[in-house]
C-alpha cells in the first residue's frame, strides 16, 4: 500500500513540474501576449504588389512590390506586434459600417474616403495633438489634415504631388514634343499632334465619374488660387465659364469635343492606365498617386523611364503643381490597440523605403531623406521656379455647407456636377452645345437656389 501511494506522489510531482515547466514556456507565453493589428487599406496594390500582364496578357498581382506587407514585417520584427491586412473599396461603406457599432475588428483603415468633421469627432481616436504633430511634420501640411479638439485624426504621413500630367514621353516625342509644354495653346496644340498620330491624347476612364472630380483640383490652377471648389458658395452662377470650376469644366468639355479623350470605353481603370504605359495614350491627369502605378505596367522590353510626371501648362494665372499630405491613417474609436495602431502609425512616418516606394515623400523629421526618382522633372521644374508650389485650405465649415448645397441640387453623389455637363455633349455633334449650356443653366439655378434655402455662405 505504502509503495502504491509513493509511486502516485512520484507521478504527482512528476506530472506538476512537467506542467509547470510547460507554463513557463517563453514562446508559449509570447504567443499568447501577442498582439494583431487589423488594418483596412483601399490601396490594395501596397499589400497585394501591383497589377502587371503576363505574356499572354493575364492580369496578376506581382508579390515583390507589396510595400505597406514588406513595411508591416519591418514593424512585427521590431515590436512583435503582428499586422493583419484587409483591402476595403474606396467608397468606404464597409469602414462606415464598422465604425459606426465601433467594432473592435478594424483597428486602422487608410482614409480612402471622406469623412465629416462630426463623424471624425465621433468615430475615430484621437492621434497626436496638432502642436505636437507641427513639431515632427511639415506645420503648413499639418494645418490641412483632418483636425478634432487640438488633436489629429487623420495623421497623413507623408507629402505628395496632386493633380498634374503623368505622360508617355515617346508619344510625346513622336508628335514632336519633348516634355509638356508650359502654355495652353502650345499644349492644346500637343493634343492635337497626337491626336494626328492615331494616338489618344488623354486617358480619362470615362465609364465612372470619379475622374471627372479632378476638375475641382485643376480649377484652383485656372484660377491661381486654392479652394475653388468650396468658394463656389461667393458664386452665384459657378457652373458658368466665367467662374473658375464652370471654367474647367468648359475646358474639359471642349477637349472632349476635339477628341482628346478616349473614344472607346475602358472596362476598368487598369485598362486606362495600360494605354498610357504602352504608348496608346499620351497622358493622365490625375495626382501623383497614379504614377508608380503606370511605371510598373511599362512593357518588359521598354525603359520605365519612359512614364515623366509634370505639372499642367499655365491656364492663365501661372503654371501650379499641388503639394499635399498623403498617405493617410485614422484609427477606429472602437479598436482594443489604440498605442499599438500609433505606433505602427509612426514608424509607417518613418520608413522612408516604404514611403518612397509608394510614391510619396517622407515629412517626419526623422524620417530620412528620400523622394521617387520620377519625381526629379517637377522637383527641377519647382527649382527653377517654372513652377510653383500650391497647398490646400484646410476642411472648414465652407467645406460641410459646400457638400450640402451640392447634395440638396442633386449633383453631389457621384460628381454628378461635372458628368451631367460632360455627357451632355454629344461627340457625334461637336459643335452643338445647347444640351451642356441647358445642363449648366440648371445646376447653377438649382445651386444658388439651394444656396439661399440653407441659408449659407463662404466664411
Amino acid at each position: 500500500m505504502k509503495r502504491i501511494v509513493l509511486l502516485a506522489l512520484i507521478c504527482a510531482a512528476v506530472i506538476g513540474g512537467c506542467r509547470k515547466k510547460e507554463a513557463a514556456s517563453p514562446s508559449a507565453s509570447a504567443v499568447s501576449e501577442q498582439k494583431t493589428l487589423n488594418v483596412f487599406v483601399h490601396m490594395t496594390q501596397l499589400i497585394l504588389g501591383d497589377e502587371l500582364k503576363d505574356e499572354s496578357g493575364n492580369t496578376y498581382r506581382d508579390p515583390n512590390t507589396a510595400w505597406l506587407k514588406f513595411a508591416a514585417d519591418r514593424f512585427t520584427a521590431q515590436t512583435g506586434v503582428k499586422v493583419s491586412f484587409v483591402g476595403y473599396s474606396s467608397d468606404g461603406a464597409q469602414i462606415k459600417s464598422m465604425l459606426q457599432v465601433e467594432d473592435p475588428g478594424l483597428d486602422i483603415f487608410s482614409t480612402g474616403f471622406a469623412l465629416t468633421n462630426e463623424e471624425y469627432a465621433r468615430y475615430t481616436a484621437p492621434i497626436i495633438s496638432v502642436s505636437d504633430a507641427k513639431a515632427v511634420y511639415d506645420p503648413a501640411l499639418v494645418d490641412v489634415m483632418q483636425q478634432v479638439d487640438g488633436f489629429v485624426r487623420d495623421m497623413q504621413i507623408a507629402k505628395g504631388y496632386g493633380e498634374a500630367i503623368t505622360y508617355n514621353e515617346e508619344v510625346l516625342k513622336e508628335a514632336g514634343y519633348s516634355e509638356i509644354p508650359g502654355d495652353l495653346e502650345t499644349f492644346e496644340k500637343m493634343l492635337a499632334a497626337i491626336k494626328a498620330n492615331g494616338v489618344t491624347p488623354i486617358s480619362m476612364h470615362r465609364v465612372e465619374n470619379w475622374p471627372l472630380s479632378t476638375i475641382a483640383q485643376f480649377a484652383d490652377y485656372v484660377a491661381g488660387e486654392p479652394g475653388v471648389f468650396v468658394k463656389m458658395l461667393k458664386e452665384p452662377t459657378p457652373f458658368a465659364d466665367a467662374a473658375p470650376v464652370g471654367k474647367t469644366l468648359k475646358l474639359y468639355t471642349t477637349w472632349k469635343s476635339l477628341g482628346y479623350f478616349e473614344q472607346e470605353i475602358y472596362p476598368d481603370f487598369g485598362v486606362a492606365m495600360d494605354s498610357v504605359a504602352y504608348g496608346r495614350a499620351g497622358m493622365m491627369l490625375f495626382g501623383s498617386w497614379v504614377l508608380p502605378q503606370i511605371i510598373s505596367r511599362v512593357p518588359s522590353d521598354t525603359d520605365p523611364d519612359v512614364v515623366k510626371f509634370d505639372a499642367a501648362p499655365d491656364f492663365g494665372k501661372g503654371r501650379w503643381i499641388y503639394v499635399s499630405p498623403n498617405l493617410g491613417w485614422a484609427i477606429n474609436k472602437g479598436s482594443k490597440n489604440t498605442e499599438e495602431s500609433k505606433q505602427f502609425i509612426e514608424f509607417l512616418a518613418k520608413d522612408t523605403e516604404f514611403i518612397v516606394k509608394a510614391g510619396s515623400i517622407p515629412t517626419h523629421k526623422d524620417a530620412p531623406q528620400g523622394a521617387p526618382a520620377a519625381f526629379a522633372l517637377i522637383d527641377q521644374h519647382v527649382r527653377e521656379g517654372k513652377v510653383k508650389q500650391m497647398v490646400g485650405l484646410p476642411w472648414s465649415q465652407n467645406n460641410v455647407d459646400n457638400d450640402e448645397v451640392l447634395k440638396e441640387a442633386n449633383i453631389l453623389a457621384d460628381n454628378k456636377w461635372a458628368g451631367l455637363p460632360f455627357d451632355a455633349l454629344d461627340i457625334t455633334r461637336p459643335n452643338d452645345w445647347t444640351a451642356f449650356d441647358a445642363q449648366i443653366a440648371r445646376q447653377n439655378a438649382d445651386y444658388d437656389k439651394y444656396r439661399k434655402d440653407l441659408g449659407v455662405s463662404y466664411k
